[in-house]
């Protein structure tokens, strides 16, 4: 089958998006079939932080003066790399603008169209629900689309929400690696803590990440002089200068270690030596950090919102605390630390991660695709 996998952002960018499109490209190719990236060129020059070997082809197209009004040329090269390619689906990365561009061409090439949200296009607060025009495009791109997967439950019942049920909508979470017994490297600015043990919360340092109330969890800790590991913030974004003058706001900063962007050996290492896995955030898809933890045997502390409470469970993966609530997270970390059953919940969770494997992710998006064909 010949899959085009189109989508607004993909490598070098680095996010939970992009990671889904190469992994599944990967599982796609492994499978013997024959996926294309079809993406948005960077905004940036973005270098890429690890080699890049791709068992499928990339192409770029620059990014539009307008999400709304200059979209013509992003329609046309998709429909010349179908004349070249002949794609048997289209499998678009957000509704929209990718999912409403391939609708718009699905009758014109006979081609079925797979939309997947992954959260930043559906959720109340995204720009394109905000605008009318834009929302009422991704509404009617969801219900044309011959199928609209979603990365979590939660995320599927918005979508329902937005099409009044006229959607083809599915739920198919994302995937994880299971890891290697290698014992990873390092990083350079964990080995101040080398032996100590420490707390881990990993992904882009964005305000959606909900990381100025881990701090400000960690400066209540420290008010009632509570003995908790240090914390290592690993991931690189547009809060870090923030995050790191809040840390010395709070007196907190001997505590709170900023290792930068890891990836490979030494986000494995990170994820092998944590107590557990932190994920402070406000809104979630389907956190891929989340199942990585689970990976390696880590519970998670995570918040009690959609996309989260589908994978941590309470007692068995992990813990979790009330949405905004600084302080029923600081309690949370003095619960997991004392918790006895914290290395059983570790061996659930890597129970949980062995059946949401990308091989088996990549199954169900191939049995999806030939339903629709």
């Amino acid at each position: 089958m010949k899959i085009c996998l189109f989508t607004t952002s993909f490598l070098p960018e680095i996010g939970g998006m992009e990671i889904v499109i190469d992994q599944l490209a990967r599982q796609f190719s492994d499978m013997g079939h024959e996926p294309t990236v079809i993406a948005q060129k960077p905004r940036y020059n973005v270098q890429p932080l690890e080699p890049l070997s791709k068992p499928y082809e990339v192409i770029y197209y620059s990014r539009p003066r307008s999400a709304v009004w200059l979209l013509g040329h992003v329609k046309r090269l998709l429909l010349n790399e179908h004349r070249r390619y002949r794609f048997d689906i289209i499998h678009a990365h957000m509704a929209y603008p990718t999912g409403y561009i391939a609708v718009k061409l699905k009758n014109r090439i006979n081609v079925p169209v797979v939309i997947t949200s992954h959260g930043g296009d559906v959720r109340p607060k995204s720009r394109y629900r905000r605008r009318f025009i834009t929302r009422q495009r991704l509404c009617w791109a969801m219900k044309k689309a011959d199928a609209v997967t979603s990365v979590s439950e939660g995320l599927k019942n918005i979508i329902d929400e937005l099409t009044q049920g006229k959607a083809n909508s599915i739920a198919i979470p994302n995937g994880v690696t299971i890891p290697d017994e290698t014992p990873g490297i390092m990083p350079e600015a964990c080995k101040a803590i080398a032996g100590r043990p420490f707390m881990l919360t990993l992904g882009r340092l964005h305000r959606y990440k909900g990381l100025d109330m881990l701090l400000d969890a960690m400066g209540i800790l420290r008010r009632q002089d509570a003995n908790i590991p240090c914390l290592v913030i690993a991931g690189d974004g547009r809060e870090f200068d923030n995050l790191q003058k809040q840390a010395v706001k709070l007196n907190i900063e001997s505590q709170v270690f900023f290792a930068g962007a890891v990836f490979g050996p030494q986000k494995h290492w990170l994820l092998r030596n944590c107590a557990f896995l932190l994920q402070p955030s406000h809104m979630e898809g389907t956190p891929l950090t989340v199942l990585e933890a689970f990976a390696h045997d880590k519970p998670v502390i995570g918040t009690k919102i959609s996309g989260i409470d589908e994978l941590v469970a309470p007692g068995r993966t992990g813990w979790l605390f009330e949405p905004g609530d600084s302080q029923s997270l600081a309690n949370t970390i003095l619960q997991a630390l004392a918790s006895p059953t914290s290395g059983q919940m570790g061996a659930g969770a890597a129970r949980f991660a062995s059946t949401k494997t990308w091989p088996v992710v990549a199954v169900r998006y191939i049995e999806l695709f030939n339903s629709v064909r």
